[in-house]
């Protein structure tokens, strides 16, 4: 296959740019600069420089391809977001999807996969839910809600058919935010809002290893699958037992647990959004229909490559480091 893939310099991108090229497909991806260049090209992929919200601009890079994947995000990584820096994570979602799906029918690509996330159907008391359960928005899902409908809606009048997929929460060695928490809990600043094991209400999250996310685009792509789908680990976790496991790999102390209103004074409020959203829900409907196997299927062996990585390659001491220099400094 050839494969077009918008978002090919991100954290879920260069994977996917990796995992498409070793299974032995052509894949072209969307970059902005030289430094973008030099990403695509390192990982096997064919660069080519575009607007993610001009179609005539994406039609000419994605020529010829067979799948086209909106994997570009803009996501803050500031703990305290501004509404401008939320409002371009909407755009990429809502304009980006527009102007691909565009270009996919366009160019008479065959498939269209959408990366989304999965707690857009979480509900407020954190029932268990799956693909076929109605989007729960809120002010900073809706945009993800408004992207699968334009793709899926794009499906009907053009020649690809659309695959939705939901992801977990994403953590990875090179992840801005996997870093910011391990930054927290080394300085004891990230608190375990929702505490105990797996039970009735208890928060509960669904990670996913951008590895397996990448790997999952790539199954999709290959079975052909249509319609929605959640990737997440085949293990659900209470949020205070991942955060708690997280902090014994890195050494740091345990994470204090601490009511909701304590703990946006400390780390601002879409933080604890995302603390205190549980998304108890299953791979199982995507794994039998592609025969997906993620390579870490639990948060205990994900989070120990990521913090075996960190060790190997050095950050683990810079963050140490940075801690023992500014003890009771914010995360930045």
């Amino acid at each position: 296959m050839r494969v077009f893939v918008a978002g090919a310099t991100g954290v879920l991108g260069q994977r996917l740019v990796s995992q498409f090229t070793e299974s032995g497909h052509e894949v072209v991806g969307l970059t902005r600069d030289a430094e973008g260049d030099e990403l695509v090209a390192d990982r096997g992929g064919e660069p080519y420089r575009g607007d993610l919200f001009d179609a005539d601009s994406l039609a000419l890079a994605a020529e010829g391809a067979d799948v086209v994947v909106h994997a570009a995000t803009a996501i803050p990584t500031d703990p305290r977001p501004s509404d401008e820096a939320w409002e371009r994570n909407d755009r990429v979602r809502r304009e980006g999807t527009r102007a691909l799906t565009t270009a996919a029918a366009s160019v008479g690509a065959e498939r269209y996969v959408q990366q989304s996330i999965v707690w857009v159907a979480a509900t407020s008391r954190g029932d268990p839910f799956d693909e076929s359960s109605p989007p729960q928005p809120t002010r900073l899902t809706q945009s993800a809600v408004d992207a699968e409908q334009i793709a899926m809606a794009a499906s009907d009048d053009a020649s690809f058919s659309t695959s939705v997929l939901r992801c977990g929460v994403f953590y990875a060695p090179d992840a801005a935010h996997t870093r910011q928490y391990a930054e927290r809990l080394l300085r004891r600043r990230l608190p375990a809002v929702g505490r105990g094991p797996l039970g009735r209400g208890k928060v509960v999250v669904a990670p996913i290893h951008a590895d397996d996310a990448a790997s999952a685009f790539v199954a999709a792509a290959e079975a052909e699958v249509d319609g929605i789908w959640h990737v997440v680990d085949d293990e659900p976790v209470s949020m205070h037992e991942f955060l708690r496991t997280f902090a014994d790999y890195l050494d740091a102390p345990r994470p204090l647990s601490v009511p909701a209103w304590v703990a946006r004074a400390a780390v601002g409020s879409e933080t604890v959004s995302q603390l205190t959203t549980s998304m108890p829900t299953s791979n199982d409907p995507f794994r039998e229909a592609t025969g997906w196997e993620p390579t870490h299927p639990t948060y205990r062996k994900g989070l120990r490559q990521v913090v075996d990585r960190w060790r190997e390659d050095g950050t683990l001491e810079e963050l140490r480091s940075g801690v023992a220099m500014r003890p009771d400094a914010e995360p930045s």
